[in-house]
């Protein structure tokens, strides 16, 4: 049983009704117990809660190479992880595993990803990709050395950033070897950077099984 002191705003303790009376630093309140209890464990909310814990350990894994370096160039009022976790909730699915690797946004940023950008598997030479991309929609010498980067996951949780490739915008093609085995599927998300490592592009995926 609850007890009411000096009427409805005095000292107040334990329940009344449905009212739950309490003291927080030193002041008195009523809560307004609820009259019926709303399960936490129901499908859409076990769903998100695997989706939020999938995402959460991908940051993990991300934070200290791609996440904070990267992210915090386009974070504001926010954390990078916060803003790679709004960004990419949507590429997971109800099991908490990615469900679309093609929505997964590894990387963003104001430079622009080239036009007509393919990668593809190289069936002449093992374990290596062909990676092309247009220039056409950039005058002059304007960013043509910016450097192309990748980060590559087998989907399993292996990761691997590959940022010294020596491969510039203004080449329009390179070929890289990528460290995995014939006949693994990887995802590649390749972006480019600017010589001052201070601006990015968004990354661009492609799945490839490697010959």
């Amino acid at each position: 049983m609850g007890k009411i002191a000096q009427g409805a705003f005095g000292g107040v303790s334990g329940t009344v009704g449905n009212l739950v009376g309490s003291s927080w630093k030193g002041i008195d309140y009523f809560r307004i117990k609820a009259d019926h209890y709303h399960d936490a464990h129901t499908e859409p909310q076990v769903n998100q809660r695997n989706r939020f814990s999938g995402i959460l350990g991908m940051c993990s894994l991300l934070r200290e190479e791609v996440i904070n370096p990267i992210w915090k160039h386009k974070a504001v009022q926010m954390t990078p992880s916060n803003l790679f976790t709004q960004v990419n909730m949507q590429a997971f699915g109800d099991d908490g595993n990615v469900g679309d690797w093609s929505l997964l946004k590894l990387t963003v940023g104001t430079l622009p990803i080239p036009f007509n950008m393919k990668i593809a598997d190289n069936p002449d030479t093992p374990k290596t990709i062909d990676v092309s991309w247009s220039t056409s929609q950039l005058s002059g010498k304007k960013r043509e050395d910016d450097q192309l980067m990748l980060i590559l996951t087998d989907g399993k949780g292996d990761w691997c950033m590959m940022t010294t490739l020596e491969a510039y915008r203004k080449d329009e093609e390179a070929s890289i070897m990528l460290p995995y085995e014939p006949g693994m599927t990887v995802h590649v998300y390749a972006f480019f950077a600017s010589p001052k490592l201070d601006r990015f592009s968004e990354s661009f995926h492609t799945e490839v099984v490697l010959s």
